[in-house]
């Protein structure tokens, strides 16, 4: 079972997959505190199996509204195209300099201006090149890592809204169930209802205070630094 999920890779794994299974926890849980055959084993094995086959169609969906909450978040240039512009104090001039005369030497299309507006074709090359020569995860490892944390964080923003309703209508659902319970409509067990209601609650309040721009941008900034630095390590002969 453990190669099923191994198999979509550590970025897949990482930075799509575990948002989707944010996203359907209370919904999972729901079903295990209400419904006691999901608790067998059989009834497990093949609510995993629906979730591998709901993984694989949530990795392809979950780049359209990542890619449009991370638009959002950096609207012009992502952070480590902005922090090589001249007039950026992300990173201290002196590493600065050493990373344009690293990319003066290795990129042709790479010119140096004192204008912004001038650099942006190549700072966004750069960038482009310096992903392309850092992909493998073994030799980048702190690379990697921030790269899937940025990605995580923009595909959780980007799911927030799906989040927000799928924990609000949990909870009104809990609520009604409670309601039919202390009228004895329904002989459900009072303690799992209650823990439904929570969980909901909880992940409302995880998607409200904790998901957010600053987290992308947060994320983001960690993973340009991290990206950025590999000027100095960088061996292209």
């Amino acid at each position: 079972m453990k190669e099923l999920f191994t198999a979509f890779g550590p970025y897949n794994l990482r930075a799509r997959l575990s948002v989707g299974i944010i996203l359907i926890a209370p919904l999972i849980l729901e079903l295990y505190l209400l419904i006691s055959e999901m608790q067998k084993i059989t009834s497990t094995l093949i609510v995993l199996l629906i979730t591998y086959g709901f993984c694989n169609l949530l990795i392809i969906y979950c780049r359209i509204p990542g890619t449009r909450a991370m638009k959002k978040c950096f609207p012009d240039l992502l952070p480590a195209q902005k922090a090589l512009l001249p007039s950026s104090n992300y990173i201290d001039p002196k590493s600065k300099d050493r990373y344009y005369t690293f990319l003066s030497q290795n990129i042709k299309e790479f010119t140096l201006s004192d204008d912004d507006t001038h650099m942006k074709n190549s700072v966004s090359t750069a960038v482009t090149w310096l992903i392309a020569q850092t992909r493998d995860p073994n030799k980048f490892p702190l690379i990697a890592e921030e790269n899937i944390n940025f990605g995580f964080s923009y595909n959780l923003l980007g799911l927030k809204p799906l989040g927000l309703a799928i924990c609000f209508i949990g909870i009104v659902f809990n609520a009604a169930l409670f309601f039919l319970r202390h009228r004895q409509f329904i002989s459900l067990n009072l303690t799992n209802i209650i823990c439904g209601f929570f969980i909901n609650l909880a992940f409302l309040l995880i998607w409200i205070f904790l998901i957010n721009k600053k987290l992308v941008i947060s994320s983001g900034k960690k993973y340009a630094r991290a990206l950025l630095s590999a000027c100095d390590s960088l061996n292209t002969n």
